[in-house]
C-alpha cells in the first residue's frame, strides 16, 4: 500500500471502528454514529468497498477479514500515539539516560498531569497508591514533597517496608530535616536508603501497581505521573529498579557527606 491510500485508509478509520464495535451498521446508522452526513459516509464506504476492507450484507456493511485486521491495526496505532503523546516526558528522560521503554506496556496507564490551578495531581496520585500498599520500593531523583513526608512517615513506622534509592543530596535532606523522625523509621526495620548519583526518573514499585514520574526542574514537584497494573510495565520496572539498586551502595558508606553522627543511626543496619 503507498503512502497516499494509507492516508485515505486512516481518514476513513472511523468507519472501520464503528465497524468493528458494532459489527453490523448502515448508512444511516453510520451517519448517527460518527455525526457525518450522507455524503461523507457515502465517500468514505466508497473507498472502503474498493480496497475490500468492508462488504455489503443484506443492506449494512460489515468488515471483511482485511478490513476486520486493518482496523485492529488502526486502533493499535492510535493507543500508542496516544500513549507516545501521554508520556512524552517520559521518554525523553529515559532516552537521555539509556533506559529502554516498551509504550505497549503503559497503553493502559493512568497518565497524571500537573495543572495550573492544581500542581500537585501527580504526586496526590502518587500517594493514594502509598496508601493502598503493603510494600514500596523506588528510585526517586528528588526530595519527598514535605506536604507527604509524614503520611510517608507513618505508613513506614506502621509496617510498610520500604526501599529508596536517592542522590546523596536528598537522603541528606531526608535525614537532617527531622533526625527523630528519620531515626524512628530506621528503628522499625522498615526503612532501607541507598545512594545513586545519577537517577533518571522516579520509579516506584507498590503491591500491584508501578509508577514512572518526572519532576518540574523548577519547582522540583512531580509533573508527568504515569502508573499501571500491566505485567508487561511491572517486569519492565523491576529490571531498572534492580540495576539502579545493584548500582547504589548503602546509605552509611557515606556517612561523611550526612554528618550522621548527631542522628545516632549508623549501627542501623542497611542492606
Amino acid at each position: 500500500m503507498n503512502t497516499e491510500r494509507l492516508i485515505e485508509l486512516i481518514r476513513r478509520a472511523p468507519v472501520l471502528e464503528a465497524l468493528r464495535e458494532e459489527g453490523m451498521m448502515d448508512r444511516r446508522e453510520l451517519e448517527q454514529h460518527l455525526d457525518v452526513s450522507k455524503s461523507t459516509v457515502h465517500r468514505f464506504t466508497r473507498f472502503l468497498l474498493e480496497n475490500g476492507l468492508i462488504e455489503r450484507a443484506g443492506g449494512e456493511f460489515v468488515l471483511t477479514p482485511l478490513g476486520e485486521v486493518s482496523a485492529e491495526e488502526i486502533a493499535a496505532f492510535d493507543t500508542s500515539i496516544q500513549t507516545a503523546w501521554q508520556l512524552a516526558p517520559v521518554l525523553e528522560v529515559a532516552n537521555a539516560h539509556g533506559v529502554d521503554i516498551d509504550l505497549k506496556a503503559f497503553a493502559d496507564a493512568t497518565v497524571t498531569i500537573a495543572a495550573p490551578g492544581n500542581p500537585y495531581r501527580p504526586v496526590n496520585r502518587f500517594m493514594s497508591l502509598v496508601s493502598e500498599t503493603d510494600s514500596l520500593r523506588g528510585l526517586d531523583p528528588a526530595s519527598i514533597n514535605p506536604l507527604h513526608m509524614d503520611d510517608i512517615y507513618q505508613r513506614i513506622v506502621d509496617g510498610m517496608e520500604t526501599e529508596a534509592v536517592f542522590p546523596p543530596a536528598v537522603i541528606e535532606n531526608i535525614l537532617t530535616s527531622n533526625p527523630e523522625r528519620a531515626k524512628t523509621a530506621f528503628e522499625s526495620g522498615n526503612l532501607t536508603l541507598r545512594v545513586h548519583d545519577d537517577l533518571p526518573f522516579g520509579l516506584t514499585l507498590c503491591d500491584n501497581r508501578i509508577g514512572v514520574g518526572i519532576y518540574d526542574e523548577d519547582t522540583g514537584l512531580l509533573r508527568t505521573y504515569a502508573d499501571t497494573d500491566a505485567p508487561a510495565a511491572h517486569e519492565w520496572a523491576e529490571a531498572v529498579y534492580t540495576t539502579y539498586r545493584d548500582e547504589a551502595t548503602p546509605f552509611t558508606d557515606h556517612a561523611e557527606l550526612f554528618d550522621l553522627s548527631s542522628n545516632q543511626i549508623l549501627n542501623v543496619d542497611s542492606n
